[in-house]
């Protein structure tokens, strides 16, 4: 693996942990509910877009561990956390989406997401495009 590919790989993971950091240190999503008209509270769908981000964040940390780490095969990986990436990023759009007000913290938590899934994905895409396959010669 090209020195190239090791810091991508890196900033994969700062990227993934950056994902998680937003949704519970510094940017997290309200806690607030929803009443529903039979008097029934339920999350809003912040709370799950917070809780995809932490479950694909925690898949591309590991992929990203497993892309330094890797022998050969590192070009499946990088398909993957491409993959994932186009998810995360998704995830706060068309597949689960944020509260409407601007003036929600999710948006902030969305912010942060979406540029972890965009540093994600660039970087896929570099070591996708590189050229180099990324293996050691046995």
């Amino acid at each position: 693996m090209s020195k190239m590919n090791k810091i991508l790989s890196a900033i994969q993971a700062l990227a993934a942990l950056i994902a998680v950091g937003a949704v519970k240190i510094w940017a997290p999503v309200c806690g607030k509910l929803l009443e529903l008209t039979n008097g029934r509270q339920v999350s809003m769908k912040c709370h799950w877009a917070g809780q995809a981000t932490i479950a694909l964040a925690v898949i591309l940390l590991l992929l990203a561990v497993m892309s330094l780490t890797a022998k050969k095969d590192f070009k499946k990986f990088q398909i993957v956390a491409l993959a994932g990436g186009v998810m995360l990023f998704l995830v706060y759009g068309s597949l689960i989406g944020v509260c409407a007000s601007e003036t929600m913290p999710c948006q902030v938590t969305a912010l942060w997401g979406r540029g972890a899934a965009i540093a994600t994905i660039v970087a896929s895409l570099i070591n996708l495009l590189s050229g180099k396959e990324g293996q050691v010669p046995n």
